[in-house]
Order: C-alpha cells, then structure tokens, then sequence
C-alpha cells in the first residue's frame, strides 16, 4: 500500500487516519503541532505520542518535506532567496526578507504562473501547476531552519510564484494552518495576500473570515494598458476589479494595499498619476509604489529617482497613504517580479 503523505493535512483528515488506526482522535491535534508549529519529519520525535502509534504511523504514513537546492543572500540587505525542488522535480522560489524588527517572507503558492504578465520574470515561465497545501505552509517550515538566533518570522506576503487565487482550495487551507495555534499562530493581520484581480475568488474570500489584508497587483490606471501589461484585465476589467475590492474591504473592515510598479515611460506620468489617485477614490487602502526590478529579455527599464519622487508627490495626499518601496534583494533576482525557479 502507498504511504501516506502527512504534510498537508488538517485535523479532520488527520482524525480520519487515527480513527482507522483505532486510535483517539484528538491525537490529531499532538499530530498536527509537531508536524506545522514544530517542524517535526520524524515520526520518533513525536515524544507526546505512544510508541505503538508512532510505529503505525511509520507503518502507513511519512512527512514530505521541501528539498532545498540552493541559497543565496544579497550583499546590498540580507535577504535570501530558497530556491525548492518539489517532489516532482518542478521548482518554486521563496524569499525571506530583514527590516529592522520586520522578517517577512515571501511564499508560492503555484509553480510557474499562467497570467502572462509581461513584466514579470514568473509570468514568463507558463504555468506548470498549482502547490498542495503542504508545499505551501512547508515553505514557512523550511524556511525557518535559517532563522538567527532569537529571530522570528512576523509577516507573510503570498506575493511569491503564481496567483493564489487562481490555487483557491489549496492557498485557503494552507493560511487556515498558518494561522491556527497549532500551525504557526500568525495572526491575519500579519498576513497579506496578493492577486492580478481574480474578481469571483475575490468575492468568495471576502465571506470566509479569515480578515488576512489583500492587495492587488495594479501597475496601470486604465484597461487599456493594464491589458498590455495584464492580460488578465481581458477578463475582469478595473471596474469590476474595484467594486470586488470595495466589497472585500467592507465586509473584513480592512484597507486594500494596492501594488503599482513603475516602468520608465510606460505608467510613470503626472497624468497617470492623477488617473490613479482617481481610480482609488472611495477605497479604503494604501499605494505601494514599486520601482520596476529588471528581468531578463524584457525591454523595460526602471525611472529614474526625479520621476519616482515625482509620481508619489502627486498622488499624496490625493490618496490616503502612499509609499516609494526600495527593492530588497534584487542582486539576487529575488525582488518583485524576479521569481522564476532558475537553478
């Protein structure tokens, strides 16, 4: 019989295999806590669980865990960058980054991505597949292991590799691990997930309570040239975009992080900057304004420094809150829109 993969389950399926081991089902609970909060791949190490449930455990079951095939860490800010090789050999990125008393990391939730986004180096890639739950919160786990000492993880971005809501099921489950005490305990507020617009998932989020803050990839004021740079405006235009994000920001009573990219010539104007403050209007939310980080084989470029001051002056105080982020780990190709699973 083919064993079991443990990582990736929760507590009800989890009391499903103990019930077949004739076992008590709030072992589920001791289970869990070793394998998501604990980090735990061995089942002898589960010291809280008798040695008969450990050796019918081993018997049936096992604990994947994420193969890490190269590290590096940028000269310019300490951010490293995990480059994974799944069990089937596909390839995610995942990045870990230091500001201050601030460790955030950057997970995947799919391989590759199939949005096509034609400033970004994932997009580039096509889409391979979507990750189980397990190989999503297993990122956090693996990660971990490279900590400093008294050093601990206070913010997540799902912002990595693919779109998650394009991966519902699964990216839902995985924050549903992330947060609850016997996962990782990060509380939603913590917790920001990034989409292109996914307008029905949006929607769906919005009523499953789980108040994690959400921000959108905008990086264009018009359909126009969002369609350009976003193919996936074809489908969900601004407008339907916005009353989502409306709803969203309703119903969690959160604000909307809306993530803008700025390339040289392209959506970088005092026009464009007025478009947006526009289209933001009667949203609760902040601008995260993002220098373009180059990619290879695309034909963009970044503004320079007067251009970037320039746009953030005109959208403050238009918009309630703007910030001109500085990229951490570009050195490495670990910073926005860089991901791309290369050895």
């Amino acid at each position: 019989m083919e064993k079991i993969n443990l990582k990736g389950l929760w507590i009800e399926e989890l009391e499903g295999i103990l019930d077949k081991l004739g076992e008590k089902k709030y072992k589920a609970k001791q289970i869990a806590k070793w394998i998501y909060n604990k980090g735990v791949s061995d089942f002898e190490q589960m010291t809280d669980l008798s040695k008969e449930l450990r050796r019918k455990l081993a018997e049936i079951a096992y604990i994947d865990k994420l193969k890490l095939i190269k590290k590096q860490t940028s000269k310019i800010d300490q951010t490293e960058k995990f480059l994974f090789e799944l069990s089937d050999g596909k390839k995610i990125e995942t990045v870990l980054m230091r500001e201050k008393e601030r460790v955030t990391l950057c997970i995947s939730t799919q391989a590759g991505c199939a949005l096509n986004c034609i400033f970004c180096a994932t997009g580039s890639m096509g889409f391979e597949r979507n990750l189980s739950a397990g190989e999503i919160v297993d990122q956090i786990i693996c990660a971990k292991e490279h900590l400093k000492e008294d050093e601990k993880i206070t913010n997540l971005v799902i912002m990595g590799m693919g779109e998650p809501l394009l991966n519902y099921e699964n990216t839902l489950k995985s924050i549903q691990m992330i947060q609850s005490e016997l996962g990782l305990s990060l509380s939603a507020k913590r917790i920001t997930l990034s989409t292109a617009g996914i307008v029905p998932q949006i929607y769906k989020l919005s009523d499953e309570g789980l108040k994690i803050k959400l921000a959108l990839s905008l990086n264009a004021p018009d359909d126009e040239l969002r369609k350009k740079l976003m193919p996936i405006t074809k489908k969900y235009p601004l407008s339907k975009v916005m009353e989502a994000l409306k709803h969203y920001a309703k119903v969690n009573d959160t604000r909307i992080t809306f993530e803008y990219v700025l390339i040289k010539d392209i959506n970088d104007s005092k026009e464009q900057a007025l478009e947006l403050a526009k289209l933001v209007r009667g949203i609760p939310c902040k601008i995260n304004l993002i220098p373009y980080n180059p990619v290879k084989n695309c034909p963009f470029e970044k503004p320079d420094e007067e251009t970037l001051q320039k746009f953030r002056d005109i959208l403050y105080p238009r918009a309630p809150a703007v910030t001109l982020r500085k990229s951490k780990g570009d050195d490495i190709q670990a910073a926005c829109g860089q991901l791309k699973g290369n050895r």
